[in-house]
């Protein structure tokens, strides 16, 4: 994976090692074929266009999509 942070919804979650939200953790999960992913906003493993959420189908471009906010440069 690229040093770059992956572009995704920020309502994709899934159970990882480093936490429910971790953006790169999230991405990386995709290779793994047992990761279970769901929506905050449906609270279920479909979003709010009756799609699968993914970390591979949730990013910009799907109508349901919200990009996380950038992250803070530290002061």
């Amino acid at each position: 994976m690229s040093d770059e942070t992956p572009r995704l919804c920020k309502f994709l979650r899934a159970k990882v090692g480093s936490g429910v939200s971790d953006t790169r953790a999230l991405a990386a999960a995709a290779a793994d074929a047992s990761t279970v992913y769901w929506c905050l906003l449906t609270q279920s493993p479909a979003g709010p266009d009756d799609q699968l959420v993914h970390a591979t189908s949730c990013q910009p471009g799907r109508a349901c999509c919200e990009e996380r906010d950038a992250p803070q440069p530290v002061a």
